[in-house]
């Protein structure tokens, strides 16, 4: 991170976030894309923001309601979690619990997806009466010079890795967060990991 920020090539895709709403109810034409992401004085990080949006509105397609996620961090054993899903779709009569990966460069595989739906059904699903679904859009480059598309990943419950082994994989970070000195240790008596997050 030290290094991308000193020269300068950090570049952060929070501004996307705030306007997912446009996209889902039809308002962001090309003309609104091209306005809205321009704050960078590199073009080509304006252009590459505006690709990964421009495919999620068309994946949208002006369909459906968007009700954004919290979007604070969530403070657990001494260390910011940020929300691992942007938001809830709904659309032709089904809540999705939606996550978005738009990092260019880190594509997600089908045993990434897998992982990251047992978190989000975990952590939004379960105590949700609209009984939403994960879905996952992967907006990355599949191979090498390619470009950009969007994968979509909609994981049904059965077909998340199981609790035991999400769980163990979460305890595990928490304890090299804390070798490393960035958090503090789990307590020695925990039994579910994923309680910690769950406020």
């Amino acid at each position: 991170m030290a290094v991308r920020l000193g020269d300068k090539g950090f570049m952060s895709y929070g501004q996307v976030w705030p306007r997912l709403g446009h996209a889902i109810r039809g308002l962001a034409d090309d003309e609104f894309i091209s306005m809205a992401f321009s704050s960078y004085k590199d073009e080509w990080k304006n252009q590459t923001i505006r690709e990964g949006y421009t495919l999620l509105r068309d994946y949208f397609g002006g369909r459906g309601n968007w009700y954004p996620a919290r979007s604070k961090p969530i403070y657990v054993l001494g260390f910011w979690f940020k929300p691992s899903i942007k938001g809830i779709w709904y659309v032709d009569g089904q809540a999705y619990a939606v996550a978005i990966n738009l990092r260019k460069g880190q594509p997600l595989s089908e045993d990434d997806a897998r992982f990251m739906a047992r978190g989000i059904y975990e952590l939004h699903c379960i105590d949700d009466p609209n009984d939403p679904v994960p879905l996952i859009l992967d907006v990355s480059e599949q191979k090498p010079k390619a470009g950009r598309s969007l994968r979509p990943h909609l994981v049904q419950i059965e077909d998340t890795v199981p609790l035991a082994t999400f769980e163990d994989s979460i305890r595990e970070f928490l304890v090299a967060l804390n070798v490393v000195g960035l958090s503090l240790p789990p307590p020695p008596d925990l039994d579910s990991v994923v309680d910690l997050f769950r406020r």
